[in-house]
């Protein structure tokens, strides 16, 4: 196994193995406070300066790879409305809100049928958000269990979005106080909670990615909203770490934590294949670019033959052929490795294309 394939495979067991919180790549100013953190992800309450009771947000994030969320809206000083609100990569995101039916699948409960709508994207986050309005927000909260193994929500029949939490109790006990206009002075920040987890600094870095298999072939990017780009610290830390995996030619059961802070997910942000970190400190990275592209293939069959004659005489058979077209998906993992200034904000292409083997490749 090549140096970069078993990086690779560490990135699909950190997403396994290790909890992160959401957003860890790019956390915002706006996030709230923490409340509680879990293997399954953390809970943070948003609460605005200047309107006690209204604009609560108590929002959890996973620590999977895809970066789902959950969240429980409040009413605003605009809207008396509360609403569950649900974000994930597999969400449709249409231009304008559009209502739809949603069947909520809980772990040894029925089906719950509800209408919701699905709502156009913000903030320039990947994916789709699907809001469903609750009147009173007290005793929803109250009807929800601690905790969820495996929640799912389809939309239209079609399935859009899984989640795994824990630690409503806290997050309710919180978000009740929050709406009696008591204000939350515990947890941290986002960025505070996230630094815990790995070092933090004001460089970024932003760019594309994208596959491109031959000179006259289209580009082809990772889907909107996938979690298919990583970026590694590559500190001495890190390094002398991997080699000992190397050495023992083995891959192991579980990624230490000191080591898992040296991991990061961005969401693809648009069609053209873009990502972002940020509050990255200086030092060396290691880009890597995992997903699916589409190549056509041609398979051919021989359906008949056709005899061959001069005069009356027979010389030979040709071979009739007929040709299939069809498209075949594989799979593609290529890298880059930048070195960050400090408080640099890069901009890199994440790019394997053929065209620099037309001329010199054999």
């Amino acid at each position: 196994m090549t140096p970069l394939c078993r990086i690779s495979a560490l990135i699909v067991l950190l997403a396994i193995t290790v909890c992160i919180p959401a957003h860890a790549a790019t956390p915002g100013d706006d996030e709230g406070r923490l409340i509680t953190r879990n293997a399954d992800g953390a809970w943070f309450l948003q609460q605005p300066e200047g309107a006690p009771g209204k604009g609560c947000v108590a929002r959890f994030m996973s620590a999977k790879k895809d970066q789902s969320q959950l969240a429980l809206v409040g009413p605003t000083a605009k809207s008396p409305t509360a609403a569950i609100l649900l974000h994930g990569p597999r969400i449709a995101a249409p231009p304008a809100a559009r209502e739809v039916s949603v069947q909520v699948q809980q772990d040894g409960l029925p089906p719950a049928t509800m209408r919701g709508a699905l709502m156009p994207p913000a903030g320039g986050q990947g994916g789709g958000f699907i809001m469903i309005p609750v009147g009173d927000l007290a005793q929803t909260m109250g009807s929800m269990r601690v905790k969820e193994t495996g929640m799912t929500a389809r939309v239209d029949g079609v399935d859009a979005f899984g989640l795994s939490y824990d630690g409503l109790d806290q997050a309710r006990s919180a978000m009740l106080d929050c709406l009696a206009g008591k204000r939350f002075t515990g947890g941290k920040s986002l960025a505070e909670a996230t630094s815990e987890i790995r070092l933090m600094g004001t460089g970024s870095i932003a760019g594309n990615a994208f596959f491109k298999g031959a000179l006259l072939a289209k580009k082809q990017y990772p889907p909107k909203g996938s979690q298919r780009v990583g970026l590694i610290h590559m500190s001495d830390e890190f390094k002398q770490w991997f080699e000992t995996v190397k050495q023992s030619e083995k891959m192991p059961d579980r990624i230490p934590e000191r080591i898992a802070k040296h991991f990061m997910f961005a969401t693809i942000l648009d069609d053209q294949g873009g990502f972002r970190f940020t509050k990255l400190p200086p030092g060396e990275y290691l880009l890597i670019a995992d997903f699916s592209y589409k190549e056509t293939a041609t398979r051919s069959e021989v359906v008949g033959r056709t005899d061959v004659y001069v005069g009356n005489r027979h010389i030979g058979s040709n071979d009739q052929v007929a040709y299939w077209f069809e498209d075949v998906k594989k799979n593609t993992t290529f890298s880059k490795t930048v070195h960050l200034k400090d408080g640099e904000a890069m901009q890199v292409s994440l790019d394997k294309s053929m065209l620099g083997c037309f001329f010199i490749c054999r």
